[in-house]
């Protein structure tokens, strides 16, 4: 059975680290779809224009694995990077954990449509500087069922057409286990026990 594929463009950059200090950057960026066995890679062209503001409008697809994507098992990465000389330098990344991307998790409805979409840019050094800005849409597939996840602060928000989405989510803990529920009662049942002995 073919699974469904991921359409991507990657579209541009703003306000990114100067890695390079003094000269203008010449900005590419690796894509990466992380989780499967076969990791699926690509890269855009690089900007020799735009510096800390590059502009690819590069396109990618990406077979999915539906059962991985059910599982929340996929994760979307994108580097960025500075072309030198000397070897490039690494600008910061992008990290999207694959449930976000799901028609079935974010409201897309039938996701064929493309949703852009901004996410902050992590460094190297950890703090977030500047932003990438992406389109997605599903092709050859119904809805994929996603993960669920719990409710994060607003400043955690998913991303959208109008704002910035954090560099990673928090998944949602798993039930506790049958083991885990047994114990638990056990120990009520310890604590009320107690009480009447005092």
């Amino acid at each position: 059975m073919k699974g469904p594929t991921l359409e991507l463009n990657i579209n541009s950059a703003s306000d990114l680290e100067n890695v390079n200090y003094i000269t203008k950057m010449n900005v590419y960026a690796v894509i990466t779809l992380l989780g499967d066995k076969k990791i699926q890679k690509a890269k855009t062209g690089v900007d020799h224009y735009g510096g800390s503001s590059p502009n690819w409008n590069h396109a990618v697809k990406f077979s999915v694995n539906e059962r991985l994507a059910r599982e929340g098992r996929l994760t979307l990465v994108v580097g960025l990077f500075s072309s030198r000389l000397l070897g490039s330098k690494d600008i910061g990344e992008v990290e999207v954990p694959f449930g976000y991307l799901l028609p079935s998790t974010n409201g897309n409805g039938n996701g064929h449509e493309m949703k852009f979409v901004t996410y902050q840019v992590r460094t190297p050094s950890e703090k977030m500087k500047g932003s990438l800005t992406f389109s997605y849409r599903f092709s050859d597939t119904t809805v994929i069922s996603g993960p669920a996840y719990q409710q994060v602060p607003a400043s955690w928000a998913s991303p959208s057409q109008h704002g910035y989405g954090p560099h990673c989510y928090m998944p949602q803990p798993p039930p506790p286990q049958n083991e885990e529920i047994r114990l638990q009662k056990a120990g009520l049942v310890v604590s009320a026990l107690s009480l009447f002995r005092e």
